[in-house]
């Protein structure tokens, strides 16, 4: 390794002792991080540790608040980046399905590394090196799974030093054959000060359907730092929805490739106060012709939050009648609040329906004068258009619980207590 990484804040981490498996996607991690500019600005400069596993499981961790009534048994819970076999039910699975630990899957080496578009940031890197644990869901040829799996993970910081941070690393792979179709939610949960570093690779095969619910509601003096790779072939169909509520900084990394007649979304929604900071860098590869997506991802900024945005889409040469859109809203709330974003579209095809564009403003004076002159009080005015800014993605969550949950937490951080019964 450069001496940059032996004596620099990845050299505890990476001087810890090795997970075993996967030794060729491991030897290829550390071979590109030996010569990476390990450059941890974002966490503080702190050395790196592994978090040690939570036992026993502190208060925090019980994953009962977490459980939904729509997925009782069907759920894995992993917390500190070990599985938690006594939180975890997957009695109502239907027959054919599998869904399980990682540790225990010797066929995901086929496929773990090796999905989605681009070279792999320092944090995915960090995961490849270093993951223990985490989950594979397979799901066989023309399967419908008609109840929502649940991956919950929570994690729990002790205390450390101010140069030190733990880090769990949890991987998950999906991958549904031909004509299959499942609904996923994917949490994660915490408290305290540490750095959360998933990975999740999906294949969705020729006309299968996967839609993917993501809510990242870590402690809000962590780190989350995600990366999510799917490719999807042929008419086959990936919706995503990512919900970015808490942590000091988050980024979202996904990565999607679309082969013919695939169809895809990728829509996102950050909520942020305070100083939190939350990055989106998508890409969308459009290498086949006939394949659509879409892309809306909204944040809501205040205080002295800053929302970052770069989502590029590209539509490769031969790919001819791509229909793909792309959309950037941002609701400032405050003088100090920032976005920045830049959508962007690469096209070398001639036979194409894209679009991009990027809005970034505050509360409608007419609006809020509107409802005020209907009896609202400024302030519940001001929070109702908060509300229904953000609340079109939420009414798109399939699962009423969880549905349910997450607009109790939008009316409850845009302090609109006396607007509950909108939930």
């Amino acid at each position: 390794m450069t001496a940059g990484v032996e004596s620099g804040p990845l050299s505890e981490l990476l001087a810890s002792a090795r997970p075993g498996g996967w030794e060729a996607l491991r030897d290829a991690a550390e071979s590109r991080l030996a010569h990476r500019d390990a450059d941890l600005a974002p966490l503080g400069g702190r050395t790196l540790r592994t978090a040690p596993p939570a036992i026993p499981p502190p208060a925090s961790a019980d994953a009962q608040p977490y459980v939904h009534p729509e997925m009782m048994a069907t759920r894995q819970v992993f917390v500190n980046g070990f599985h938690a076999s006594h939180a975890s039910c997957a009695t109502a699975l239907p027959a054919g399905v599998r869904f399980f630990p990682i540790s225990t899957a010797s066929e995901a080496c086929r496929l773990l590394g090796t999905l989605g578009e681009g070279a792999p940031d320092l944090f995915e890197d960090l995961n490849s090196a270093r993951f223990t644990e985490g989950a594979v869901i397979l799901v066989p040829q023309n399967l419908r799974v008609g109840i929502p799996l649940h991956l919950l993970f929570l994690n729990h910081a002790p205390a450390a030093g101010e140069g030190s941070l733990p880090a769990v690393f949890p991987r998950v792979l999906v991958a549904l054959d031909r004509g299959a179709e499942l609904e996923l939610v994917e949490e994660h949960h915490g408290e305290g000060a540490y750095l959360s570093c998933p990975v999740v690779e999906i294949r969705v095969g020729e006309g299968a359907v996967l839609r993917h619910e993501r809510i990242q509601r870590e402690g809000a003096e962590a780190f989350h730092f995600g990366a999510l790779r799917a490719e999807v072939a042929q008419g086959g169909q990936y919706h995503s929805r990512t919900l970015s509520f808490g942590a000091r900084v988050s980024r979202q990394r996904p990565r999607l490739h679309l082969a013919e007649g695939a169809e895809a979304s990728l829509d996102g929604l950050a909520l942020l106060g305070g100083t939190q900071v939350a990055d989106t860098q998508s890409f969308i590869h459009h290498a086949a012709p006939h394949a659509t997506s879409r892309q809306l991802h909204k944040c809501v900024v205040d205080g002295q939050a800053r929302a970052i945005f770069n989502g590029s889409i590209r539509v490769a040469p031969g790919a001819q009648q791509t229909d793909a859109h792309q959309q950037s809203r941002n609701l400032l709330l405050s003088a100090t609040a920032k976005v920045d974003t830049r959508p962007q579209l690469e096209i070398y095809a001639d036979d194409v329906k894209c679009s991009h564009g990027a809005a970034v403003g505050q509360l409608d004076p007419d609006e809020l004068f509107y409802l005020q002159s209907r009896g609202l009080s400024p302030e519940d005015a001001r929070n109702l258009l908060t509300y229904g800014f953000a609340a079109d993605l939420l009414a798109r969550i399939p699962v009423a619980s969880l549905r349910r949950s997450l607009r109790h937490l939008v009316l409850a951080r845009t302090q609109a207590a006396s607007l509950g019964d909108l939930a």
